[in-house]
């Protein structure tokens, strides 16, 4: 098997992999879009008028001039108790009519035949989810081990043959008994001569 059949294989081992969705970053205008919030008009215990966005928690609280109701506790005609922040926004809302609230004791229900067979239900899909499972890992497993074999045989393919042959330095001397004879000759010639 040459590397390029080795990538189709593995190429066509993954193709029927389900894809991971990418999370998509929201889209962020340049622009802040105005909003035009509407304002509902409560009276204060005291008479003051207000103007309050929602009454609830988030809410904008504003007098009637515009500006941001003070921070602090103020409590509305109906005597609805709202505390509000330095911009003028509601962090807690009280009501009269939760102090009041009497709790029930809470009966334990029995569990219906619909939640039964929800169960079964939900087991099902959960053994056929492990299944799907088990089959992704073991596709995942054997794409590795193919990758593993590819990258091996890449390994011990040589890339090129070699330009020129490395010459043996010590090939180009080539020693018979004459050259020694000459040698020696060559030697003794010199010393006695000296």
């Amino acid at each position: 098997m040459n590397p390029k059949e080795a990538l189709q294989q593995i190429r066509a081992l993954f193709e029927d992999m389900p894809q991971v969705a990418q999370p998509q970053e929201p889209v962020v205008s340049a622009e802040p879009a105005v909003t035009k919030v509407e304002m509902a008009e409560y009276s204060l215990a005291d008479g003051t008028k207000v103007m309050i966005s929602a009454l609830e928690v988030g809410g904008k609280v504003e007098m009637e001039d515009g500006t941001p109701a003070p921070m602090g506790e103020h409590q509305l005609m109906d005597g609805t108790s709202i505390q509000v922040d330095e911009t003028g926004t509601i962090i807690e809302i009280a009501s009269p009519k939760e102090d009041v609230v009497e709790e029930e004791p809470i009966q334990p229900v029995a569990p219906a035949q619909d939640t039964t067979a929800m169960v079964a239900e939900l087991r099902d899909q959960k053994i056929q989810l492990e299944t799907k499972i088990a089959e992704l890992e073991s596709k995942v497993k054997q794409g590795f081990a193919q990758v593993a074999e590819l990258v091996e045989a890449l390994s011990n393919t040589p890339t090129a043959e070699p330009t020129q042959k490395a010459a043996n330095a010590f090939q180009s001397y080539v020693s018979t008994k004459d050259t020694k004879y000459e040698r020696l000759e060559k030697y003794r010639n010199a010393i006695l001569n000296k």
